[in-house]
């Protein structure tokens, strides 16, 4: 499976947009019940169909991005591909706010490794959960030990959108990215599968059905 790409507005996504029309309907479907989080927001390509979403359902709450937003090789290269032109170490927060603030204006948007700026987050009950870049342990338990605690059970949607990533990699590389696939497998009884695309994207949903 190669890795996912395209754009989303002119803005460059590293998921196709089969999985932000799903976004979207996962905003509209919000039941006001919780907030929604996203970790791993890059230049804003899933954010912004999620709040369109969001937008059309009346959210009317904090939506929470986490990011690194420091640009890498890799990234350089991703953006330059859909006309973006940024530099190795640039902070990329600017870029992504820009972009979402063109959709729904209260953000709280915080920058640095993830899961220690996790410790940032207020505790709110979450209705909508993406996991856009934590994909290995221990970033990704150390994601979920933080955040579950608020889910909602019978509500909250977990959006693993690296979910068959370790499809790409093999050797100690493959296993270290099974840790999404690992913990949904490890709690049977916690998650129903919404959607998936196979040999489409790497992205899965579920629903948080039951506590760990």
């Amino acid at each position: 499976m190669k890795k996912d790409r395209a754009m989303y507005k002119k803005v460059p996504a590293m998921s196709p947009t089969i999985v932000h029309d799903y976004l979207r309907e996962v905003g509209r479907a919000w039941c006001q019940q919780g907030v929604a989080i996203e970790l791993g927001s890059w230049l804003g390509a899933t954010a912004m169909p999620l709040l369109e979403g969001l937008v059309e359902a009346g959210y009317d709450r904090p939506f929470y991005a986490y990011d690194r937003w420091e640009a890498n090789k890799a990234e350089v290269q991703k953006a330059a591909i859909g006309g973006v032109h940024v530099h190795v170490g640039q902070n990329l927060l600017p870029i992504c706010k820009d972009n979402l603030l063109q959709i729904y204006g209260n953000l709280r948007m915080y920058r640095g490794t993830i899961p220690a700026i996790l410790k940032n987050y207020p505790g709110d009950p979450i209705e909508i959960c993406i996991f856009d870049a934590p994909k290995n342990n221990p970033v990704f338990s150390g994601a979920i030990e933080r955040l579950s605690p608020y889910w909602i059970p019978g509500v909250t949607v977990l959006g693993l959108l690296d979910y068959y990533f370790y499809k790409n990699r093999s050797g100690e590389k493959r296993s270290e990215s099974l840790a999404p696939v690992r913990f949904i497998e490890s709690h049977p009884n916690s998650f129903t599968k919404l959607a998936e695309w196979p040999g489409q994207t790497s992205s899965v949903f579920f629903r948080y059905e039951k506590k760990l």
